[in-house]
């Protein structure tokens, strides 16, 4: 029996053990996903889950009680609320993280209020729309 190995066995046990290395690092993060020796693209793996590996969402409403509640509900250490105030808007990144511990920013909550009858009456005063 031969001994020679040719290119194309060579560069799959290659990809083989690469894949495995990167795996053990996917592994220690906790994510559920894993890396195929296809380029190792990794493949994310929460879809075959019955919850999701982590929460995130997007609120969007015009209710100043509901937005409160959600951003109180959800919101930890590094929250942060930008409010724009010339549209009348605000939002909650709930997971934005700390400078030391970033998150992914993809739980946030919304608020756009509407201009009311008298407060457009009053921005009309000044000649604003």
């Amino acid at each position: 029996m031969s001994q020679n190995l040719d290119a194309t066995a060579i560069n799959q046990i290659h990809a083989l053990i690469s894949a495995q290395g990167v795996n053990e690092i996917i592994s220690k993060i906790g994510a559920d996903a894993v890396a195929l020796p296809e380029n190792f693209r990794i493949h994310d793996l929460e879809k075959f889950n019955l919850n999701r590996f982590r929460f995130r969402g997007a609120l969007s409403t015009a209710s100043i009680d509901d937005f409160t509640r959600y951003s109180k509900v959800l919101a930890d250490e590094g929250t942060r609320c930008f409010i724009d105030a010339d549209n009348m808007r605000a939002v909650s990144v709930l997971n934005l993280g700390t400078i030391d511990e970033p998150g992914h920013a993809d739980n946030t909550a919304t608020l756009k209020l509407k201009k009311t009858a008298p407060f457009s009456a009053l921005l009309s005063v000044n000649g604003e729309r």
